[in-house]
């Protein structure tokens, strides 16, 4: 039923386009409207954060392979959502809100384990917040992400093209918030009714672990105010990013971020 809604070539191409257009446009905006003020390392800080952004890759794209016939395999056992019969636009977005709730509850999860903490505070060690950090997660964050959702998509009765299309609309909006652009604050305050926004995730990239153990929603803003995580602030004077004794210059080369995890 969802094969006669979606086109799965088609979600593909706009997925993967509306990740690499958003990328440019915010990289080519955050040198025209910074929020902090502008630097002269930003093409360095990006080598860096997609070096380990193409690393990922190496996980993403055979787990997307997989991840595609292991969905299209278990609809025929178990169809999860699809007992209701819904149409299937109502399906796709009951299945989208189940995967975003997933995404904050996972990334909530990595903060308060401190297992996966040593993983995903490679993310957070990262001093200069722009488009790029959207990409910065290190390999074994990324690995452990594709082999818990699978189950979970699985039962769900999630497609690939659902996943496909939640891509498409997630995605622009991570790099939106992780994005170093400075827009009105009567819009940001519009924004996070319903998206996370840039001024809600400086705040979870801050220093100070009252204020970065917040905001952890990826597409909406929902999750937060629901479950109580929500913060704001509506100066950020005075706020560091990065994280104590890991954002040294010394630190924030490839190698020592992707043994980080492994140190003492």
């Amino acid at each position: 039923m969802a094969d006669s809604f979606f086109s799965i070539p088609d979600l593909r191409i706009f997925s993967y386009g509306a990740t690499i257009g958003a990328g440019v446009l915010l990289w080519i905006l955050e040198g025209v409207i910074p929020f902090f003020s502008a630097r002269n390392d930003r093409a360095r800080h990006a080598r860096l954060n997609l070096s380990i952004a193409g690393i990922n890759l190496l996980i993403l794209l055979p787990s997307g392979i997989l991840m595609a016939f292991m969905l299209d395999w278990s609809k025929n056992l178990w169809p999860g959502i699809g007992f209701l019969a819904l149409h299937p636009a109502a399906e796709a977005l009951m299945i989208i809100l189940v995967i975003d709730m997933w995404m904050y509850a996972w990334h909530r999860l990595n903060h308060e384990t401190a297992f996966l903490w040593r993983f995903h505070s490679v993310h957070h060690s990262d001093t200069a917040l722009d488009v790029t950090t959207s990409w910065r997660f290190h390999y074994m964050e990324i690995l452990f992400s594709e082999l818990l959702r699978l189950p979970i998509f699985m039962l769900l009765g999630a497609g690939i093209e659902h996943l496909l299309l939640y891509s498409l609309l997630m995605t622009p909006v991570i790099e939106f918030h992780h994005s170093n652009i400075s827009i009105p604050p009567a819009m940001d305050r519009l924004a996070r009714l319903v998206v996370p926004t840039p001024m809600m995730h400086r705040l979870h990239h801050s220093r100070l672990r009252s204020e970065h153990d917040s905001n952890y929603g990826s597409m909406l803003s929902l999750w937060d105010r629901l479950f109580g995580s929500f913060l704001m602030k509506e100066s950020l004077d005075g706020l560091h990013l990065g994280l104590d004794n890991e954002s040294d210059p010394g630190k924030q080369r490839l190698f020592p971020l992707l043994q980080r995890p492994f140190r003492p």
